[in-house]
């Protein structure tokens, strides 16, 4: 491990009154700066994010989210140790210290076999109870007021309208069209399983939608991403998975069975136009090049 980046060792003292012993810059992060250290005494380990703005709102919001989540449910979830803002050569950077989780991610996840299902079903709970958990009046990305979430309406988050829109030309019920927060990236490269357990990573693209619009996303990235290499039977039982696992929490969102697929084209639309508009800016791009060395 190299030794770590100077002001990545002053806001541990600040923050933690103690020094790291090593640190390694992770390889895999698509916008923050993260740093896996390991520490001279406190914790022991932990992991430091600097920047990681929200692709919705541009603002920081993970290390808020984790604190609501954390708070308020049962998912394994990174702790949030300390959090504030450090100033450089006159710029600001917003800084967070979370709790370090061992694990690994199930990659490649088609290869695992039966764990998958087993992974399935922790998504779906992961899921349920999070939506279970956390309504909103409105959809949109989530920015920062202070120390406060709140819920912005940014160019490009159409997804939600859109399907309100096709939900009511095929007579689904949309009188319980309860807007939800949901994880925003979830898929299996931002789980982390250790001895059975799934820790969901990396909710600082966390947002506010539809449940039927996060859950057809989620089976998309899940089961759908993974064709070439899941048979169809199989295809049909990790999907079986997933809605079980989420039915622990609460039933299936009443426009999901009629519109999952019409959801998984919508987003593939969305993504398609994020990407267009990443291409336009130099923070885009580096966050484009970032996601691909991560695939890579």
């Amino acid at each position: 491990m190299a030794g770590p980046p100077q002001r990545v060792e002053h806001i541990v003292e600040a923050a933690l009154s103690c020094g790291v012993r090593s640190c390694e810059q992770a390889t895999g992060g698509r916008v923050a700066q993260t740093y896996l250290l390991e520490l001279d005494s406190g914790p022991g380990r932990a992991v430091c994010k600097l920047g990681g703005p929200s692709v919705r709102t541009g603002d920081v919001i993970e290390p808020l989210v984790l604190e609501l989540v954390t708070e308020t449910t049962e998912i394994v979830a990174p702790s949030v140790l300390a959090s504030g803002l450090v100033r450089e050569n006159g710029s600001t950077t917003r800084w967070a210290l979370y709790e370090f989780l061992d694990g690994s991610p199930p990659t490649p996840f088609p290869s695992l076999g039966d764990d998958c299902s087993r992974i399935l079903r922790d998504a779906g709970a992961m899921l349920g109870e999070l939506h279970a958990t956390h309504a909103f009046d409105r959809t949109g990305g989530l920015a920062r007021n202070g120390d406060d979430l709140v819920v912005e309406r940014p160019a490009g988050v159409w997804i939600p309208e859109q399907g309100r829109r096709l939900a009511e030309h095929a007579g689904c019920d949309t009188e319980d069209w309860q807007p939800v927060l949901t994880h925003g990236d979830l898929f299996p490269g931002n789980l982390l399983v250790d001895d059975g357990a799934t820790a969901v990573l990396d909710w600082g693209n966390a947002h506010v939608t539809t449940a039927g619009y996060a859950l057809a996303r989620a089976e998309m990235r899940f089961v759908d991403w993974f064709w070439p290499s899941l048979s169809a039977a199989t295809r049909e039982q990790l999907r079986h998975e997933l809605r079980e696992g989420y039915r622990r929490y609460r039933p299936l969102p009443p426009d999901y069975e009629t519109l999952g697929t019409a959801y998984k084209l919508l987003w593939l639309g969305q993504s398609a136009e994020r990407l267009a508009r990443h291409v336009t800016t130099s923070r885009g791009r580096a966050q484009l090049r970032r996601h691909l060395r991560s695939l890579l």
